[in-house]
């Protein structure tokens, strides 16, 4: 750590000297003016109000895809106003062929990629860190995020299009993503099909937002329209395929608001009752549930918030999808429960998937991913000028003797810089709150980040962190420096990582210790001017692992992929892959089947086809066959789907391995069926029914949502197990049916 921290300090105070004392790139900026009104518009998706005549529009879109640069095939016009409550945005898309609107989905922050659809991404603070998107589409669903780090994935390079956000992509549930899907704001839209093409009319209150107060404000915006029957994307800001519509800092700007500010309370107080049945817990087995809880809002000052909850209950959140790991690292299974997602991006610090200082899964779900029940917490979250603040305190209860009681300590400060740079803090705190045996008295990490803007089109992200273990005294430390350049046709990676042997972030997430890893990659795209293919993207990276103490290699991996980009959202490529793993103890890689100890390298090829996702039916498949340590590996992976409108949607998806090993033979399955109905663009039943072959267990999750206002409303739920495994005892502990629940939850939000 002491050797590794020099290194790196040195390094960011070069660049830090660099890119402050460089200015930022000058550009004009396209602007437009929102008006003052006096009375609120009808909220029926029709801009046909007088009012909106007399606001200039944002107009003239240029493409960013397929024709990079010119001007939209179709005509958008998007209008602001605003009065003392709300801000107001109408917006016509036109439309020659209003029959050829494409509509695959109709629910509430849904995929907006293949589907008509229109963004508006709001700087409210015009600092080029950190927004606000809102979108919707013919149907007028809600669909909200926020934007932080500039709009730059954590540990990469601007977020790539890579299907199920908006047309920023990165918009992952769970992920690490600099768009943030899980934020559900209070406001409305309302969307009609007309002659014109289609409109969309949207009502956001001031309080929903963050801003500084003021006259005659200016904010940063952007527009994105996607025409899905040509898989065109048009921005109003022009932004080039080396960005995304993520990216802040080439937005344009709305000036001519006056808000004062909304200091509002939301209280939402929540119910739950139901039935429970576990048949593997001890004692009986069928629990009736009845529980109420509390959460609350408040905007400290109007870009402050805090978020508190009592006695948390995420019954409506969706199971876990399963997986089925072949490795001899820990598997990652994303956060979904709503009040850790909105804000994540305050806390995040790391590499993603691999180390992560904060991982708020650690707090409220043990490690067989059963819940842990959360009497209090709360989150302090926003700006106080040019920082950016995250504190987090969250007290969980013993639950059953298998997790003791623990209190969670979170604080982060990041400070914004020009040109996409920011440093950051942090420090995460566990502290025992029980006597429960095995559980150590507390855990603690801390670090300092630096993510730094380049140029146009670099970034260099840095991190050094450390662990505070009771019994360890050293190799504790991790740290990691990773570059990027894109300028969407040349894309050059390369990165250093360290990982002490006992570093141990208990509140966090890592998935192997002890090592030191450096990766380099090139991809080059092309863009032929082509009817079927929109780009070809061959591309290599190469990764290696070695042990921290010795430098003897431990992994390495080198990836050659030749990639092609349909104009209609297929894909379709092959990849070469060489791998090698040195096993210094034996591997179970299957219950009974061992690989023994020793190197292997060994190779596969890879074949994958993504049909155009738009479609009534759609599929992707992905083929693999070659070496496997001493033996081999063919997988066969697909997925795809059925919709049938906007409203009903099947998909599934297969996957399944053949495993030949000297020690033995094995196939693994792994299946997955989803079911959507949406009512409305508020309303849905949803069914996930999944099978693991390496568990043993089929599981179902049943959901019927009722939502009203921020995705509250009434949730009743479903869920049961099934072992596959043959029983004798049906009243033992391998009986067929696991477990079962079925619970209703009604959240209500209160405005004040």
């Amino acid at each position: 750590m002491y050797v590794f921290a020099p290194r790196i300090l040195r390094a960011w105070a070069l660049v830090l000297t660099c890119v402050l004392g460089a200015s930022a790139q000058e550009t004009t900026k396209r602007t437009v003016r929102a008006v003052r009104i006096a009375e609120a518009p009808t909220l029926d998706g029709l801009v046909s109000e007088e009012f909106w005549e007399s606001a200039a529009p944002a107009g003239d879109f240029t493409q960013r895809n397929p024709d990079e640069g010119v001007s939209a095939t179709q005509k958008t016009e998007v209008r602001f106003a605003y009065d003392e409550r709300n801000f107001y945005v109408g917006i016509i898309c036109y439309d020659e062929n209003p029959e050829g609107i494409v509509l695959t989905q109709n629910r509430r922050d849904g995929d907006l990629l293949n589907t008509d659809s229109v963004q508006i991404l709001l700087d409210t603070f015009n600092d080029g860190q950190n927004a606000f998107i809102f979108g919707t589409t013919p149907t007028g669903i809600e669909y909200d995020a926020q934007v932080t780090k500039a709009g730059q994935d954590r540990g990469g390079g601007s977020p790539r299009r890579a299907g199920g956000g908006g047309a920023g992509g990165g918009a992952q549930r769970g992920g690490a993503a600099a768009s943030n899907l899980n934020w559900d704001a209070d406001w409305r839209v309302q969307s009609q099909v007309t002659e014109r093409g289609w409109e969309s009319e949207m009502e956001i209150p001031f309080r929903t937002l963050r801003y500084q107060p003021g006259e005659d404000l200016t904010w940063g915006l952007n527009i994105a329209r996607n025409l899905r029957r040509r898989n065109e994307e048009s921005i109003w800001s022009p932004i080039t395929r080396a960005f995304e519509f993520t990216q802040i800092t080439l937005a344009g700007s709305l000036g001519g608001i006056s808000a004062e500010g909304q200091r509002n309370l939301k209280l939402i107080p929540f119910a739950v009752g139901g039935v429970t049945q576990d048949y593997t817990a001890p004692g009986d087995a069928t629990k009736i549930e009845r529980e109420v809880g509390l959460d609350l809002k408040y905007g400290l000052t109007p870009s402050l918030t805090l978020d508190a909850t009592v006695n948390t209950d995420f019954a409506q959140v969706e199971v876990d999808d399963e997986q089925v790991n072949l490795t001899r690292f820990s598997l990652f299974f994303p956060e979904k429960r709503p009040f850790f997602l909105e804000n994540s991006g305050f806390f995040e610090f790391g590499t993603p998937r691999e180390v992560e200082l904060f991982f708020s899964r650690r707090i409220g779900i043990d490690d067989n991913r059963n819940p842990v029940p959360i009497d209090v917490g709360a989150r302090v979250s926003g700006k106080m000028g040019p920082y950016q603040i995250g504190l987090l305190n969250m007290q969980t209860r013993e639950a059953d003797g298998r997790a003791p009681a623990n209190n969670y300590s979170v604080v982060r400060f990041s400070r914004e810089l020009a040109n996409r740079t920011t440093i950051g803090l942090i420090g995460v705190n566990r502290q025992s709150m029980s006597s429960l045996p095995g559980a150590r008295e507390f855990n603690r990490a801390y670090g300092a980040d630096a993510n730094i803007g380049i140029g146009k089109y670099a970034n260099w992200f840095n991190y050094i962190a450390k662990t505070k273990t009771p019994g360890q005294t050293t190799s504790q430390h991790a740290g990691a420096s990773y570059f990027v350049f894109d300028d969407a046709t040349n894309e050059i990676t390369g990165s250093y990582r360290e990982v002490g042997r006992n570093f141990n972030p208990e509140v966090g997430f890592v998935n192997r210790v002890g090592y030191k890893f450096n990766t380099y990659g090139y991809r080059r795209r092309f863009f032929p001017n082509s009817k079927w293919i929109r780009s070809i993207e061959p591309h290599f990276s190469v990764r290696e692992w070695r042990t921290i103490e010795t430098g003897k290699k431990e992994s390495d991996y080198q990836h050659f992929h030749f990639d092609t980009r349909w104009q209609n959202g297929g894909r379709l490529g092959g990849a070469f892959n060489r791998n090698f793993e040195r096993l210094d103890v034996p591997f179970e890689v299957n219950p009974g089947i061992f690989i023994p100890v020793g190197g292997y390298r060994y190779n596969d090829a890879r074949f994958d086809y993504n049909s155009d996702p738009s479609r009534t039916v759609f599929w992707t498949s992905e083929f693999s066959l070659g070496q496997f340590y001493n033996g081999s590996l063919q997988s066969i992976n697909l997925s795809g789907g059925v919709r049938r409108g906007p409203n009903l949607t099947w998909t599934g998806t297969y996957t399944r391995n053949f495993v030949d090993l000297p020690a033995g033979d094995f196939n693994t399955d792994l299946v997955g069926l989803r079911f959507n109905w949406s009512f409305s663009s508020s309303s849905y039943f949803q069914t996930f029914s999944q099978y693991n072959s390496v568990a043993r267990q089929i599981g179902h999750n049943v959901r019927l949502a009722v939502l009203s206002r921020s995705a509250t409303g009434l949730f009743v739920v479903f869920n049961t197990a099934h072992a596959t495994y043959e029983f004798n005892d049906p009243h033992g502990v391998d009986r067929r049916t696991q477990s079962r629940a079925l619970i209703v939850k009604f959240t209500h939000l209160l405005d004040f």
